[in-house]
């Protein structure tokens, strides 16, 4: 007996979303972002296919992947705390700002028009490239950078800008905390750890502002928690946690500065998507 068609593009979305939460997981674990630039292209993509209403897509792309990075950023602390990557002092400092501009972006952003958030999305993208091939390097120190810089506007500015722009676009820390812990002398591998870290924290805390803000808003998919999207979010999840551990793995065994040239080509790959598919 043949699967119907609905039932086989069903199938098809499912193993879409383990595979993607699979990559999600392995960029993760490699550079630090929390995976969502990987996820809510493939959602704006998905959501569609499943009867999802045009002016929900991108609210529920945005906060299912935050709901995901959130679990999958977690894991990835983990695992890399276990291996001595993580840099607990910096990745305290930015704690407070982050829940601040995480919380006020991610109520501010149900205001937004999906087509707005896209445009943002975008143009976030593009700018994460220019600045990435640009970048000239700053040599690494093993035990950990300069601490004592880290202070004042310069701190809570990247913490508070990392947490309005997390939550509304979902990039995660490592786009702009990434360059600020380069600056400092911080390796590749740390600036992951902490930055993993601090995803999980954004994740939490933006996730819970779309989850929120959803609430009782007509024409959500079934088995939605306002803007969390479940099903996708489990197979997304179930997926992360097999790339996870293979992210980390490769991010000790190529050259830093490589590490960090090819975050840049994968921003750009997830622009390409946006571009082509995301329409």
């Amino acid at each position: 007996m043949g699967i119907p068609a609905g039932g086989r593009v069903l199938y098809e979305i499912v193993l879409i979303y383990l595979a993607t939460g699979a990559l999600a997981g392995f960029v993760s674990g490699m550079f630090g972002v929390g995976g969502a630039f990987t996820m809510a292209p493939v959602l704006i993509i998905g959501l569609p296919l499943q009867g999802v209403q045009d002016q929900h897509v991108m609210h529920l792309s945005v906060g299912t992947s935050l709901a995901v990075m959130f679990s999958t950023s977690a894991y990835v602390t983990i695992l890399r705390y276990r291996v001595g990557d993580l840099q607990i002092p910096p990745t305290l400092r930015f704690v407070p700002y982050i829940i601040v501009g995480a919380v006020a972006g991610s109520l501010f952003g149900d205001f937004l028009p999906g087509d707005i958030l896209k445009a943002i999305f975008i143009g976030f993208l593009m700018l994460t490239i220019i600045r990435g091939i640009f970048y000239k390097g700053h040599e690494a120190v093993a035990e950990g950078g300069d601490l004592h810089d880290m202070r004042g506007p310069s701190l809570w500015g990247h913490g508070v800008l990392t947490g309005i722009t997390g939550s509304l676009l979902g990039p995660g820390p490592a786009i702009i905390i990434g360059p600020y812990l380069r600056k400092r002398r911080y390796s590749m591998v740390m600036v992951a750890a902490s930055a993993s870290a601090l995803a999980g924290l954004l994740g939490l805390s933006a996730a819970g502002g779309y989850v929120y803000g959803g609430f009782g808003k007509a024409g959500l998919p079934e088995f939605s928690l306002g803007y969390l999207y479940v099903p996708a979010a489990v197979g997304l999840a179930a997926g992360a946690l097999v790339g996870s551990p293979l992210g980390i793995r490769a991010s000790h065994r190529i050259p830093d500065l490589l590490v960090h040239r090819m975050f840049t080509g994968y921003v750009a790959l997830i622009l390409v998507v946006m571009l082509v598919w995301g329409r």
